[in-house]
């Protein structure tokens, strides 16, 4: 994305409008808006910090009760 047009071609392919859409039919702030409180995440590396300090465990969730368990906390 070196120039506007490849800018414009990577919101059209992510949000699945139409260039006539991204030009006439939505206001520009809106789509930096958008883009800018859109979800994202970070991977980490084993042994990483998360941002609260502790260490970034990985797991590998196999069972439904494992799966259960981790979202209730109790991992």
């Amino acid at each position: 994305m070196n120039s506007p047009w490849g800018n414009r071609a990577e919101i059209i392919k992510y949000f699945g409008w139409t260039y006539d859409y991204l030009l006439w039919g939505i206001t520009w702030l809106n789509v930096q808006l958008m883009l800018a409180d859109g979800a994202r995440y970070v991977t980490a590396d084993e042994g990483e910090e998360s941002s609260d300090g502790k260490p970034v465990v990985h797991r590998e969730l196999k069972t439904k009760k494992e799966i259960l368990d981790y979202i209730n906390g109790v991992i």
